[in-house]
């Protein structure tokens, strides 16, 4: 047993199969989190069936409200631990320890401040939702370092599958409660027994049990890290909670539904593919901090492959959006589908700008992806306001227009300490964001102009294969972009065995 733990406290080493160690990870927690997302998603078509608009609007409200909280519980102390090249048990107890105490400290000031978050948006029925929806930065955490120590050593299998794991029990809790007349409260409780059944698996996976702190130099400095890490993404995460913040001061609850469903259909069909590729890309490029020629390639490779996947994927998405939310998720949400068809385009746009946090991270530049959040944030603010008049669907178009500034520049800025700039994107993007956008362009003529009057379901399969035919015309027989091709074979070739 102690020797399985102290491979969590292994020094980072340049690894001769990085490539294929990280590939193997990138493929197995994306895989998952697929599942999980499936899992998200249709846990929210029994629940759009079961509950009203109103109630998705409820939830979203505190849930945006207090959507920077994990991440002042994290701290960027669980990135410290995964790009750390060295680390002790003294050590990770200490980051342990802070992350529990901000954890307590988070929650007791959220409940606090339920009453004035009921008071803001004028409906008393927050303050009660605040207060349990608190529980969650306790057991966040809980969980910090453990989930952190199974990255650092690359273990991202047993991430996603006690991700879906708890998913699973708490999307099942969820749907019971619904069913039995809990209205709003089946919203409220599923992340609450999802996180419980989180601490419960990641603790099994990595059996370290913290011990006293140590707060030695080293601890300082993996703090000051984590200060830059969380002040990227409390800036980031505020940056992203604009538009439904906007959403509930001037318009309707049930805008806030529509719009909230939206977003967690993007979210777990597209968006949370980027959370998983960045916790592997970030520990991996880790490891290759002191060669950066190397860290180059590996950088350019690893977003040539997730932009040839991704992009398409998300111009599909867009094309397909409204006939596919009426199909999961009921009539009633026909308005959340338009704004799905808007928010989707965003994905090919954030298959490049999301990738900032691998070189960030792996550089040990957090201060820079600090930095770069302070300007996401002015152009989301700027983009939205000009976007609110409209109401949701402006507000969603302003979010797509933020991700086409920001995404060639944000690479721009993360990539120049080791020469990486908007000539290498091109190079490895360019040609997977002119096959998107024009599959996405073909997509919406086909619908508009030859299957207006088709069932939703023959709408939804022809144009894929219209999609993708256009897109793979272009980028594989066209521009010749073969190697994310062989690295899909590969894998199909290896889940075969």
């Amino acid at each position: 047993m102690a020797g399985g733990v102290g491979a969590f406290f292994e020094s980072h080493t340049e690894l001769r199969n990085l490539g294929r160690v990280a590939l193997q990870a990138g493929t197995a927690s994306v895989a998952m989190q697929y599942a999980n997302g499936a899992l998200q998603i249709l846990g929210a078509i029994v629940l759009a069936r079961l509950l009203a608009p109103e109630d998705f609007g409820l939830v979203a409200i505190v849930t945006v409200v207090t959507s920077f909280a994990p991440l002042l519980i994290d701290f960027g102390l669980g990135d410290a631990t995964t790009q750390r090249k060295d680390i002790t048990r003294g050590q990770v107890s200490s980051l342990f320890w802070l992350s529990c105490g901000i954890g307590l400290a988070t929650a007791l000031i959220v409940a606090s401040c339920s009453p004035l978050i009921a008071s803001i948006f004028g409906d008393p029925r927050l303050a009660p939702i605040a207060v349990y929806s608190a529980i969650i930065f306790v057991l966040y955490g809980a969980a910090n370092q453990h989930v952190a120590l199974l990255r650092r050593t690359m273990q991202f299998g047993k991430i996603a599958v006690i991700q879906v794991v708890g998913t699973l029990i708490g999307t099942a809790i969820s749907i019971l409660m619904a069913a039995w007349g809990y209205d709003y409260w089946a919203l409220v409780f599923r992340p609450i027994v999802t996180w419980v059944c989180v601490v419960l698996g990641a603790w099994v996976a990595c059996p370290w049990l913290p011990g006293l702190p140590l707060f030695d130099d080293e601890v300082k400095s993996m703090v000051r890290f984590g200060l830059n890490v969380v002040g990227f993404s409390v800036i980031y995460t505020v940056a992203g909670s604009i538009d439904r913040i906007a959403l509930g001061l001037f318009y309707r609850t049930e805008d806030v539904g529509y719009y909230q469903n939206a977003t967690t259909l993007y979210e777990n069909s597209i968006r949370s593919t980027f959370g998983q590729l960045h916790t592997v890309g970030s520990a991996a490029l880790s490891k290759l901090q002191s060669n950066p020629a190397a860290l180059r390639q590996k950088y350019e490779a690893a977003l040539s492959a997730v932009a040839f996947f991704t992009m398409p994927a998300s111009a599909i998405l867009s094309v397909t959006a409204r006939d596919l939310t009426v199909i999961l998720l009921g009539e009633k949400w026909r308005e959340a589908g338009v704004l799905l068809s808007i928010l989707a385009l965003r994905g090919i746009f954030q298959s490049i700008e999301l990738s900032q946090g691998w070189l960030h991270l792996s550089l040990g530049q957090a201060h820079r992806w600090r930095n770069w959040a302070i300007v996401t944030m002015i152009v989301q603010f700027l983009t939205i306001l000009g976007g609110l008049p409209f109401g949701a669907a402006g507000i969603a178009v302003a979010v797509v227009i933020t991700s086409v500034l920001l995404a060639v520049p944000s690479i721009s800025y993360a990539g120049r300490p080791i020469g990486i700039g908007a000539a290498l994107v091109i190079r490895a993007a360019g040609r997977q964001l002119i096959g998107a956008i024009s599959a996405a362009a073909g997509g919406w003529w086909l619908q508009t102009i030859v299957l207006s009057h088709s069932s939703g379901i023959a709408r939804i399969i022809l144009s894929v294969a219209f999609c993708a035919g256009i897109y793979l015309v272009i980028v594989v027989a066209v521009f010749r972009l073969f190697e994310p091709v062989k690295v899909a074979t590969k894998i199909l070739q290896r889940a075969s065995f």
